[in-house]
């Protein structure tokens, strides 16, 4: 798993990056494991909890339900408040 910051206005940028990203390391997999193949499934949600439109094809991929959907995006944006909030406090 991997946590960046996602714009909303890049989330079908950050998916491609995130699959370019991991496919040697799907190769490495695939050799390692003695498999046929390995799927990359990227999930990006952006800052504000923002979902690309092939999410939830993806959470089919990972056999997830769509009920997990709400608490990801939940847990995103309150990260984001926590990261503003910090923030916001600190002290010069």
């Amino acid at each position: 798993m991997n946590l960046q910051p996602i714009n909303n206005n890049n989330l079908v940028k950050a998916e491609k990056e995130k699959v370019s990203n991991y496919f040697d390391l799907a190769h490495e997999i695939t050799a390692m494991w003695n498999v046929e193949s390995t799927v990359i499934v990227p999930n990006v949600v952006s800052v504000n909890g923002l979902l690309d439109k092939s999410f939830d094809q993806h959470l089919k991929k990972l056999s997830l339900g769509c009920w997990i959907k709400g608490r990801i995006q939940k847990a995103v944006v309150l990260e984001t408040a926590r990261i503003v909030r910090r923030f916001l406090t600190l002290q010069p």
